[in-house]
């Protein structure tokens, strides 16, 4: 059985901005949103579903940290009504990410993707 089909919400290899070339095309073509906590580049593309990219520095915090700013920030993504439309989203963390509640993320994303 598909483990997309098994969980709907998993973010599986398609869903993620992996390539070295679509991370560097949407840094530098993209549009670009600063928050005080995260910088937020988007980019359409051609495939009928969004790609997410996370970048997360130790300056965020110790794996730990990291790992649940990277969680929260999936989430957040996850949840948004216009996830369907076909862009690359990639999400820089700056080191206040780590106090970003989820709902603060979600405005976040809504303020941004919303206009995107």
């Amino acid at each position: 059985m598909n483990p997309a089909l098994a969980h709907p919400h998993r973010f599986t290899r398609e869903d993620r901005l992996r390539q070295k070339a679509a991370i560097q095309r949407t840094l530098k073509q993209g549009r670009k949103k600063v928050f005080p906590e995260l910088v937020i580049y988007t980019l359409h593309n051609e495939l009928p579903h969004p790609r997410l990219g996370l970048a997360v520095s130790r300056k965020v915090g110790n794996a730990i940290v990291r790992n649940r700013v990277k969680r929260r920030l999936r989430e957040a993504f996850r949840q948004q009504p216009v996830r369907a439309q076909g862009r690359d989203v990639l999400v820089v963390a700056r080191a206040g990410a780590r106090q970003l509640s989820m709902r603060a993320m979600s405005v976040y994303f809504q303020q941004w993707l919303g206009k995107a």
